[in-house]
């Protein structure tokens, strides 16, 4: 290592130990700072206006009605409609009927009874040739329950598909796959349907039809001249177009949206799958219009406790969109009821409850606690049911025989009324508002949608009804702070005009309060967590959004509130001015804390070579679903950045501080790397060491450790210089050392 320049000081600057993290580094505990924020000072007026106004927006709700007999009922005016929200009857805005044109099959006369003299041939009357959005969903199917989804999943295409009627066919197993796009080829999708129940959850492992191939797909209608230009051009025949130009199109960023808000949630951890890959679908069928329908296959669903709360968040957000989902138990005709799995997982956490008094383990105790807890939610049935009709869908179960009942469905795609109203109570308060539709005529049965959660629109971003008091909370002024909090903004690569940044929320557990519980044995606590990044339009391009109960046994509290709870987020922002906002609910005693602060992207001259600089808390293990565009995801592990300022000194103990080298492409030969550690300006300690290969991604992730054994306590000042050629990189970090 090169020695060092003399420092003012007696003793020699001391050295700092490199580790690039092309090798697997055992990495010591260093608590952090990221790039500083200005930070809006307590007590100061907000300069934004407060972010929850009342609401404007109208309610679409579909209602399909049928008599005693279950056939469909014409011909029904607006006077005969009733609709309540909350109890409360809400002024009706527009009504129609809508006809959508039907598909091979036509309806017979038995199928479909009309009121006479009812009937209108009016504005009221929609012969419809909107396009029709269905989303065929296989999850997790045995082999029974592939071939009878395969049968009831074709036969129903080839009875409902028409020519505005356009299907997307998906699967779930560990991750959310796209089959087939939005199309009315019959071809590609009896194809997609013959691959989703053909294989076995193995043959999708590395099989991921996400955005990067579905963006080299044929786009809309002006994609689709461009390729055929180019194509004939080259002598070869034009490509096939599917479907309509503009249904197409629209059927391209849907799948594309959803495939990337699917990976968002699953990085994010957000819950079960099966809400994750839902949610990617709802909330893109949400920007197109016309009828939005799920047909969903599994062989039965399953909501833990951790996730709940998710799924409510899920069914309104689908009640929104006006999306339906259709749930059909591949599973068939059943010998025993769902019940029993119930009962045996009760069993199980009785058993593990007798097993925690007999050996002591607190950890058979808590295993025991989400098991009875969960067991409630056990009948795999009755979830299905929940989610399919509070979004005025149906189940379709205990059958081996899908036929007739996919006829009633498809009459039901084809065949109801709209209804808008605009809700009497505006305010979007985050409580979830019932809706009730009913028919004055008797004898006459209605089915729609059971509600919404009372949420305002965030453009690009689903708003989950637990970050309603943290929302609140950051538009009072003075911001309330309670308890520390950090949110930062760490900049790392700039391409292809973008600044690719980590939105990371830092938050000291010692700050929340832990619950005892009446046993005894379990401390409980509960914090929800929000971070926005928003442009000068008031637009969120980065969002960090938790909701997290825990329980812990009563020896390991002490040890839990040394920790930290931090989250990151990558994102991408081009030049310009941004805020970042950040609060904090602590539910057990009920406090909120919030702050804002400002960063700014300049437009760079040259590419800079250097991000910005974190302190590291640890390096876990690695993801299993790495996130190229991720700078904390690694090979080697998953780098834990901290924003606490303060790093502990003395024997045994580090500063260790991460960042990413950005050489030019074939010119990493003659880099220079050196690192130093100031003190008022003056050099303390100094390292120059090699540099490896970039790695495939053309970075070099770094980390520096330095020992501080025999650093005194103080502030100090931790900078890195990056040089190639007469390019010069550099970032300094301040630290205070106790």
């Amino acid at each position: 290592m090169k020695s060092a320049p003399s420092s003012p000081r007696a003793e020699p600057p001391r050295r700092i130990v490199h580790s690039s993290l092309s090798k697997r580094s055992s990495l010591i505990l260093a608590l952090c700072a990221g790039l500083c924020l200005a930070q809006q000072p307590a007590g100061q007026p907000a300069a934004e206006q407060p972010l929850i106004r009342t609401g404007t927006q109208e309610i679409l709700v579909d209602a399909v009605v049928r008599d005693k007999r279950g056939r469909i009922v014409h011909g029904l005016t607006q006077d005969a409609f009733v609709i309540r929200e909350d109890g409360v009857p809400q002024p009706i805005t527009s009504w129609r009927e809508v006809r959508l044109r039907r598909g091979v099959s036509q309806a017979s006369p038995e199928d479909v009874r009309t009121q006479t003299g009812q009937e209108q041939q009016g504005a009221n009357i929609r012969l419809s040739g909107q396009p029709r959005f269905v989303s065929l969903i296989f999850e997790r199917l045995g082999p029974d329950g592939r071939r009878l989804a395969k049968q009831a999943a074709l036969d129903f295409l080839e009875n409902d598909l028409g020519e505005n009627v356009y299907y997307g066919v998906f699967v779930i197993q560990r991750r959310f796959h796209i089959l087939q796009r939005y199309t009315n080829d019959r071809a590609a999708l009896k194809q997609a349907v013959e691959r989703a129940t053909g294989m076995a959850a193995t043959d999708f492992a590395n099989d991921n039809y996400g955005l990067d191939r579905m963006a080299q797909a044929v786009g809309g209608s002006a994609g689709t001249a461009e390729a055929a230009t180019n194509q004939s051009a080259a002598g070869g025949a034009p490509p096939q177009v599917n479907g309509g130009a503009m249904a197409d199109e629209q059927a391209q960023r849907m799948v594309e949206n959803a495939s990337l808000f699917a990976s968002m949630l699953t990085r994010d951890e957000v819950g079960h799958t099966a809400i994750v890959s839902l949610w990617a679908i709802v909330s893109e069928m949400a920007k197109v219009e016309g009828r939005k329908s799920i047909l969903y296959f599994c062989e039965g669903m399953y909501f833990p406790e951790s996730v709940v709360r998710k799924k409510d968040a899920m069914l309104s957000a689908a009640n929104r969109a006006n999306v339906s989902i259709y749930v059909v138990d591949a599973r068939g005709l059943t010998v025993t009821g769902d019940q029993a799995a119930a009962n045996k997982m009760l069993d199980q956490a009785a058993a593990l409850s007798r097993r925690s008094r007999n050996v002591e383990t607190q950890s058979a105790d808590l295993r025991a606690f989400d098991v009875s807890a969960d067991s409630t939610r056990a009948n795999l049935q009755m979830a299905m049911r929940e989610v399919a009709e509070s979004t005025g869908g149906s189940l379709i179960a205990n059958t081996n025989d899908f036929r007739p009942s996919l006829r009633r469905l498809s009459e039901e795609f084809n065949t109801y009324y709209e209804i808008v109203y605009r809700p009497t109570n505006p305010s979007y308060d985050g409580r979830f508002r019932a809706i009730a539709v009913e028919v004055k005529q008797p004898d006459l049965q209605v089915q729609a949608r059971s509600g919404y959660f009372a949420l305002p629109p965030m453009k690009d971003q689903i708003v989950f009804p637990y970050e309603m008091p943290l929302l609140l909370a950051l538009g009072k002024s003075p911001l309330p702070r309670t308890f520390e909090i950090r949110s930062n903004v760490v900049p790392y690569q700039f391409r292809d005009g973008q600044q690719q940044a980590a939105l990371i929320f830092d938050l000291p557990l010692r700050e929340i309060t832990f619950t005892r519980e009446p046993q005894g044995k379990l401390y409980r606590t509960h914090i929800t967590v929000l971070a926005l990044v928003k442009d000068e339009r008031g637009e969120v391009v980065a969002k960090i959004s938790r909701d997290v109960p825990l329980n812990e046994p009563a020896e390991r509290v002490e040890q839990f509130k040394q920790g930290r709870f931090i989250v990151t987020r990558p994102f991408a922002a081009g030049p310009g001015r941004y805020t970042v906002e950040a609060a904090a609910l602590d539910h057990e005693s009920g406090r909120v804390s919030a702050r804002k602060g400002v960063f700014v992207v300049p437009a760079p001259k040259s590419l800079p070579l250097l991000s910005g600089l974190a302190l590291l808390r640890t390096l876990d293990k690695p993801p299993d679903l790495r996130d190229p565009g991720d700078p904390y995801h690694l090979k080697q592990g998953r780098v834990v950045p901290t924003l606490q300022s303060q790093v502990r000194g003395g024997k045994g103990s580090v500063l260790s501080v991460f960042f990413s080298l950005y050489p030019p492409a074939g010119q990493a030969a003659g880099s220079r790397l050196i690192l130093d550690l100031l003190r008022d300006g003056k050099l303390v300690a100094r390292s120059e060491p090699p540099l490896p290969a970039p790695d495939e991604r053309g970075a070099i992730p770094y980390v520096a450790h330095t020992p501080l054994d025999n650093v005194e306590p103080g502030q100090y000042e931790f900078r890195v210089t990056f040089a190639q050629g007469d390019q010069i990189g550099q970032q300094t970090l301040p630290v205070v050392i106790e």
